[in-house]
């Protein structure tokens, strides 16, 4: 495979997630947890993959992906999607639905989130199969925004283990969808009311903010002459303020906050922040699993 590699994870086509898999009996002696063996074929040649008991069943990534994109087509969804993976063994796909009127704008801003599909699979079992609906700011391709209480309420978060109850995700993302596409407004304000609770909050020291954020979800800062975390998660949230961010063409994007920070841009800085290919490897589902702690922190502690 052929794709650009980012710091713990690889881009890649559809297809070459869905390069041929399958369980085979382990030729060696073993306890029955590593009876089998889950073998892909990756440039031509076996690669060993995992050692799983015969109880494991296998879900191929072709039942799962392509399924997702012809249920997103059958409900006429335009989408872009970009697909990942590390070290052929965990998979990940962010489909981010860029129909407008599925998305929504800030109140009194340019600053447009769209709805985003985030799936994850595994075939060594260090990443569960999960589907979550959540929110991707258009704005900087950082991460997934969520409403833990909403996507509950609405069974936006599917997850599986055995191929049952994977396909049956599946059937509930069609009916999810046909859900959505009918009835958007009033599932998106539920959504969105919350990102609006954190845009009402103005923010007068946005370096206190910060710390006091990153310090109470136990994240990681580092001080010292080479970097500073407060500072760089700060700036970013200047430069969103002031409208001092620019499109890959060098136009100047005008988000329209007009130098004010709310906590809204202060959740999406450490937001950047923790989804940072050159600052952080964790995880997709880790870095989610920190988003969400930090979410929910900021909505209940102005």
């Amino acid at each position: 495979m052929t794709a650009k590699v980012k710091k713990g994870l690889t881009t890649c086509t559809i297809d070459e997630l869905n390069f041929p898999v399958e369980l085979r009996n382990n030729p060696m002696p073993s306890n029955k947890e590593y009876c089998k063996l889950v073998i892909g074929k990756i440039n031509g040649e076996d690669f060993f993959l995992n050692a799983c008991s015969n109880v494991y069943e296998l879900v191929k990534n072709e039942s799962i992906f392509p399924r997702i994109n012809s249920i997103l087509k059958k409900h006429k969804i335009a989408y872009d999607v970009e697909f990942t993976h590390t070290n052929n063994v965990r998979f990940y796909a962010n489909y981010v639905i860029t129909d407008e009127r599925l998305g929504y704008k800030m109140k009194g801003t340019n600053d447009r989130v769209q709805p985003v599909l985030r799936v994850q699979h595994s075939y060594n079992g260090l990443t569960k199969y999960k589907i979550v609906f959540g929110y991707f700011r258009l704005v900087c391709s950082n991460g997934l925004v969520i409403a833990i209480e909403a996507m509950n309420k609405y069974n936006l978060c599917l997850t599986g283990k055995h191929t049952k109850a994977i396909i049956g995700s599946l059937v509930q993302l069609d009916n999810l969808l046909t859900v959505f596409a009918n009835d958007a407004k009033s599932i998106r304000k539920e959504l969105v009311d919350k990102y609006e609770l954190l845009g009402g909050r103005i923010v007068t020291n946005v370096q206190d903010r910060v710390r006091e954020v990153m310090m109470q979800n136990k994240l990681g800062i580092i001080e010292n002459s080479n970097f500073n975390t407060i500072e760089n998660i700060s700036q970013r949230i200047l430069d969103e303020a002031n409208d001092n961010l620019f499109d890959k063409q060098g136009n100047r994007i005008i988000l329209g906050y007009k130098g004010k920070v709310n906590d809204w841009l202060v959740y999406n800085g450490i937001n950047q922040y923790i989804n940072d290919d050159s600052l952080n490897v964790a995880a997709p589902e880790k870095r989610q699993e920190t988003d969400s702690k930090v979410f929910e922190y900021m909505l209940e502690n102005a």
